[in-house]
């Protein structure tokens, strides 16, 4: 099993040196709005080493990962991952897992260069480019990325601009340990039974947990759709026979979304930001131990946003900490910003499901 004892962000977005120790299977990360939970997520997915230009690339579109927010270009992305404060433009992510040293660092510096349009690559977004004349001036950013995973270290020079997109760059290479990560509206991009059904072993999973919403919910399958090529997803009812997975709530979707990420994570790390979006109060308790019971068993650390009071108490509640009072596989990690520096407050479940009304969580109603 992976397992990452230690972080530390030095910069990455608006964290200047936070630190975080006593990491667990489960942590629950939690604070005040903009403190840098979902920061600390991406922070976790830079430790990705398959493709170190195409991981980041991704990671800096993650945040407009629907269709209908990408508004920004890659560039603008790109860029506002190093923190503006007026220092060089490095990012810099440390840690432990395993036991062994990691380590990620992007450093370079940002000029103003002058493109010829003709000469662009194949990574180009040509759609940009018909106003254009032949040569135009544009922001550009080179730099070197570094990558630690124990002895074994990578390194691969960057070059983007405002021009470059991100299609074509290779992703083959095998990582050091999975990390998954789960949006908070991934439930909405749709294709989710496609995704489960290509595993037997993960569809199973799958279905035991649409089955805490509805225990008559005995398959999921996939029909040609009458109007076009795109196959139509469906659960299949024991009582109302084959219902499109369209008629049924967010929650169950997200819960699908939720098992499958369990699934592909076996043996690594899972980053689940806003677990709460999507899933009502009322069915924490099952869905929670669900996933509790899931990450143990497919050797799963998991990394956890929240900002909802009601969400971290169905959490700690997993733990059953009044019936067994020495195993704990939880801690909760509170960030706090002040002034240019995060903060970090790590506790374990045990002690705060024990005084959980001393500890000023936010909650979002």
């Amino acid at each position: 099993m992976t397992m990452i004892n230690k972080l530390v962000v030095e910069q990455f977005r608006g964290i200047n040196d936070l630190k975080i120790d006593k990491l667990n299977r489960i942590n629950l990360i939690v604070g005040d709005n903009n403190c840098g939970k979902t920061s600390v997520l991406e922070a976790i997915q830079l430790f990705r080493t398959s493709e170190l230009l195409g991981n980041i690339y991704t990671i800096a579109r993650q945040r407009e990962s629907l269709q209908w927010l990408n508004s920004n270009s890659l560039y603008e992305n790109f860029i506002c991952m190093f923190p503006h404060d007026g220092r060089d433009l490095k990012i810099r992510v440390s840690g432990k897992c395993n036991e062994k040293d990691i380590s990620y660092e992007l450093v370079g510096r940002q000029k103003t260069v002058l493109v010829d349009v003709k000469e662009l690559d194949r990574f180009v977004v040509r759609e940009n480019l018909s106003s254009l004349v032949t040569e135009t001036a544009t922001d550009e950013f080179e730099g070197v990325i570094s990558s630690n995973y124990g002895k074994n270290a990578k390194e691969q020079k960057i070059k983007i601009n405002r021009l470059s997109g991100i299609a074509g760059i290779p992703i083959s290479e095998k990582d050091e340990f999975k990390v998954i990560y789960v949006a908070p509206f991934e439930h909405l991009k749709g294709s989710i039974i496609s995704q489960i059904i290509k595993d037997d072993d993960y569809k199973e999973i799958c279905l035991k947990a649409l089955q805490l919403f509805d225990p008559e919910i005995i398959d999921m399958v996939l029909f040609k759709s009458d109007t076009g090529n795109r196959p139509v997803e469906f659960l299949k009812h024991k009582r109302l026979g084959n219902m499109p997975l369209s008629t049924y709530g967010d929650g169950i979707k997200k819960v699908l979304v939720l098992a499958n990420a369990i699934a592909r994570a076996t043996g690594g790390v899972l980053l689940i930001d806003e677990i709460e979006t999507a899933i009502h109060h009322k069915y924490y308790d099952d869905i929670f131990r669900f996933i509790v019971k899931a990450c143990s068993a497919f050797d799963v650390q998991a990394f956890i946003t929240t900002h909802s009071l009601e969400a971290i108490d169905g959490l700690l509640a997993t733990q059953d900490y009044e019936i067994q009072k020495t195993e704990d596989s939880m801690s909760v990690v509170t960030l706090k910003r002040e002034e240019n520096k995060t903060y970090s407050r790590v506790l374990s479940g045990r002690e705060v499901a024990l005084d959980r009304e001393a500890f000023g969580f936010e909650v979002r109603l």
